[in-house]
């Protein structure tokens, strides 16, 4: 079977599973950095559950939960990175990566999605271009904040509304709406690739003519055929949060991994561009940080600005949230559905639906709304003593308390 444009795709599969990812969490030099990012990740997973004891009184997933499905899909990503890398020919020299940790925490202290490779990037290629110090390959560091944002484009998409928390929150408007805060964090285990000058020609992975797409400048009149890929491990903590207001999170998580595959691969040609003409440099070190503020406002503004998906409804009571395995999940209610009646009686505010299920031992029946369809649910086995297991978004003239203020953007970004 011919591989695709002449890449060694299983060979660079296989480096990554049996080199790479092995290096990076248990190789004695790597697991302490390892374990210091997964406990970080646990932590904010922590601060989550605390949040959400204090809104609901318990947390909605448990802290495990979040941190086991985290780590499984923080590998996807990490394989993901390290194959768009490898593919594309992104090589750098490890001195290359050393200033992004430090400017990027510094960047945090401003804002904490600052901490985002993309802002550091720009900060670091901007001091390169203007005075030339650090020394590094602007280039193949464009490239590198591209190819992490296509992977976590592929984590968004399979995991950034896991465990969402439903909230109140209000948008441009000032109207009080149900919604949902994303918030993800995953460990995840890259890779760099650096060249390595061979002792005798041959060794290493055969790559294709045009391979690398980027790479440092002592590099580029290497003979390939006496150099050597080599993947080094790179350690990431990779964070998500975002609001969905429009749409179900599931939805909105879709769209935002759409937008980072186009920010990402916008960022992988301006850094090919770069490589060959010098005058791409700058639009290419100025996108890193500016496409990407673009991309998190325009997101921002949709939610602020849309229709709401969970306002309130005028003819009853709209479900925000639906606990797993409690009675509301059992009688069928999912989020959106709009409850008319209770056992015949009609309901506009979360006390209706109390009184109007009282006195009623066992048997509970809903008349709900769901799109455009109307259903019947029903059910002999209804516990007036236990809670029903859902979130309503309250009526405009309720009193209610918004979680989140969509104009505090500090909080939203990748």
């Amino acid at each position: 079977m011919s591989e695709p444009w002449g890449l060694p795709l299983l060979e660079l599969a296989r480096q990554w599973l049996q080199d790479t990812l092995p290096a990076a969490v248990i190789y004695p030099s790597y697991t302490p950095l390892f374990l210091l990012v997964l406990g970080l990740v646990a932590l904010q997973y922590a601060r989550i559950a605390r949040m959400e004891a204090g809104l609901y009184g318990q947390p909605l997933v448990p802290t495990w939960h979040r941190v086991l499905t985290a780590l499984a899909a923080g590998l996807v990503g990490g394989f993901v990175g390290a194959m768009v890398m490898m593919a594309t020919g992104v090589v750098l020299e490890p001195r290359d990566a050393l200033p992004l940790w430090p400017v990027a925490l510094a960047l945090a202290f401003i804002r904490p999605r600052f901490m985002c490779f993309a802002y550091a990037t720009g900060v670091i290629g901007v001091s390169a271009l203007l005075v030339g110090w650090p020394d590094v390959h602007v280039p193949g560091l464009v490239a590198l904040v591209g190819a992490l944002h296509l992977a976590e484009a592929i984590l968004v998409y399979i995991d950034g509304a896991e465990g969402a928390t439903p909230v109140l929150a209000r948008n441009g408007r000032g109207e009080v709406v149900g919604g949902y805060l994303m918030q993800r964090f995953w460990p995840v285990p890259a890779a760099i690739l650096v060249l390595l000058h061979m002792p005798a020609p041959g060794q290493g992975i055969a790559m294709p003519d045009w391979w690398p797409l980027v790479r440092p400048a002592p590099l580029q009149a290497a003979d390939p055929a006496a150099v050597a890929v080599a993947a080094l491990p790179l350690l990431a903590a990779l964070g998500y949060t975002d609001v969905a207001l429009t749409a179900p999170p599931g939805v909105r998580s879709r769209r935002m991994a759409l937008g980072l595959v186009g920010y990402g691969a916008a960022l992988m040609a301006m850094a090919v561009l770069a490589e060959r003409h010098a005058l791409w440099a700058w639009p290419a070190v100025l996108a890193s940080p500016l496409l990407h503020e673009a991309m998190i406002f325009a997101g921002l503004a949709r939610e602020r600005w849309g229709r709401p998906a969970f306002g309130p409804a005028a003819d009853g009571l709209r479900v925000l949230w639906v606990g797993p395995r409690s009675q509301a999940a059992r009688l069928g209610l999912e989020p959106g559905d709009v409850i008319l009646t209770v056992n015949g009686q009609p309901v506009r505010r979360p006390a209706d639906l109390r009184d109007a299920s009282g006195p009623y031992a066992h048997y509970l029946r809903l008349e709900v709304r769901r799109g455009s369809r109307s259903l019947t649910l029903e059910t002999n086995r209804f516990d007036p003593a236990a809670p029903l297991g859902l979130l309503l978004v309250p009526p405009p003239d309720e009193p209610a308390q918004p979680v989140i203020d969509l104009g505090g953007k500090r909080l939203f970004g990748t």
